[in-house]
């Protein structure tokens, strides 16, 4: 029995059918994840090792060329590209596409894990970051307050960045501007000299003395109880009265030889904010996370967030990539939306027949509403490529269509049955219908096995124009 008389002949289970696509269409299409553009992974790697005090021709010796060297011996790479600056030397590794990145790096940290023997000792250790386009923040904030650059800063962090990290699909939050305040200790040359102190005294003097270190239990009642010794300095006088050395009885206190004093950090980096003085507050969202579904949780936050806030801060929304992504997708499907109208308007004026029509209007959204199913368990997001598909699909769909109810059409005239005609009908174009949807997808599918960025973008355009024709 054909598709099209088993559809005829038993229609309520054809019905109960098209009733359980759209229910599964509609589940999936809450749960499928909206984006720009699909997930672009780069296969390059990038090795930052870091030797404060060098000029960039000892670290292109003693940093960049040993590491280069080790490393590329690792599987898989196309090119190594290396900028050796003063303090800095960074390395970027390219691989072959189709890589997974994942266990390239590994391997990276495995040779890199060997390479620290040749570093030289005030090198700190390399670190390997993967070339992700999801590090770019889904939303920036700006924020403005009649309070000192380190208040404001502190008051960021504490109101602001802990709650939103704590936000589903959040990955980091960054604070750009502003200073934290920082302890200065001045010392004078001349004086240490005259008490016979160097500068690694009074440093070790100073790490032994701020810091806490745990001293065991002790049992109470039947109470286990931790003990901590808390040895951290708490104010400024603290530190200025600090023992640095005992000669012959005479006691030299920090004071004696330094001067302290209580600043801020250097600043490095400045954000300005309608021309003001301000911080600004990056919010990354995880690499698999929905960017708008997590740029509304944050914004329903930072709602509440701003309510708590004093009322000389105030808060900005400086980006929101949810805001571009929206547009971008509702424009295509408004364009497809259009489009499917007018070739329903079309059909109606050269069939003429309100019923062939309204058959068309029907079987455009289930058909779409069912590619959303294959969409979600195939891990396919909503964007401009997945919906240029569907738009693609839609206009074959009305195609085939459009020939079905022509043959239908022809049979109803020559006098037939409404059902003898749709089941004869159907059945005679059935083949050819399957061999132009089968033409049609031998020309997009290939695209899947393209390699490189192209294969990237274009492949869940293929898919999903396969997905909708079938």
């Amino acid at each position: 029995m054909s598709l099209p008389s088993f559809s005829i002949k038993r229609p309520v289970t054809t019905i109960m059918a098209v009733i359980i696509i759209i229910i599964l269409g509609f589940v999936s299409l809450g749960k499928t994840n909206i984006d720009l553009l699909p997930d672009v992974e780069f296969p390059i790697a990038v090795v930052i090792t870091t030797y404060p005090g060098a000029t960039s021709e000892e670290v292109e010796s003693m940093v960049t060329k040993p590491v280069e060297k080790m490393i590329s011996s690792a599987e898989n790479i196309k090119s190594i590209t290396s900028t050796s600056d003063p303090n800095v030397s960074v390395i970027e590794v390219t691989f072959n596409w189709g890589v997974d990145l994942d266990i390239a790096t590994m391997e990276l940290r495995e040779k890199l894990d060997l390479a620290k023997k040749t570093l030289p000792d005030g090198a700190d250790e390399p670190v390997v970051s993967k070339m992700d386009p999801s590090l770019m923040p889904a939303l920036v904030v700006g924020l403005l307050g009649d309070r000192s650059d380190t208040l404001l800063k502190q008051i960021a962090e504490d109101e602001i960045v802990k709650p939103i990290e704590r936000l589903e699909g959040v990955s980091a939050v960054r604070i750009v501007g502003g200073v934290e305040r920082q302890i200065r200790v001045f010392l004078m040359p001349d004086k240490m000299e005259g008490y016979g102190i160097s500068i690694n005294q009074v440093t070790e003097t100073l790490k032994l003395q701020n810091m806490s270190i745990p001293g065991g239990s002790v049992d109470y009642g039947g109470r286990e109880l931790l003990v901590r010794t808390s040895g951290e300095f708490e104010d400024v006088d603290e530190i200025k009265n600090l023992i640095v050395a005992n000669r012959q009885g005479a006691i030299v206190y920090l004071k004696d030889i330094a001067e302290v004093k209580d600043g801020t950090e250097d600043r490095n980096t400045y954000a300005r904010i309608n021309e003001k003085q301000g911080l600004r507050i990056l919010i990354q969202k995880q690499s698999d996370a929905n960017t708008v579904r997590v740029a509304e949780t944050v914004k329903k936050e930072l709602d509440k967030i701003e309510k708590r806030l004093p009322g000389d801060i105030e808060m900005y929304e400086i980006l929101d990539q949810s805001d571009f992504i929206n547009r971008a997708i509702n424009t295509v499907k408004s364009n497809a939306i259009q489009g499917a109208i007018l070739a329903i308007i079309i059909i109606f004026v050269f069939l003429h027949n309100i019923r062939s029509t309204l058959i068309i209007a029907v079987s455009i959204p289930i058909s779409i509403i069912a590619t959303f199913v294959i969409m979600y368990f195939m891990g396919i997001s909503l964007n401009l490529m997945s919906l240029g598909g569907l738009a693609v699909g839609v206009g074959m769909l009305v195609d085939n269509t459009i020939v079905v109810l022509e043959n239908v059409y022809r049979h109803q005239q020559l006098g037939k049955g409404r059902v003898e005609a749709a089941e004869v009908g159907a059945s005679e174009v059935s083949l050819a219908i399957a061999a132009s949807t089968l033409t049609t997808i031998a020309v997009f599918l290939p695209i899947v096995f393209i390699e490189g960025i192209t294969k990237t973008l274009f492949k869940e355009l293929s898919l999903t124009i396969t997905f909708s024709l079938v």
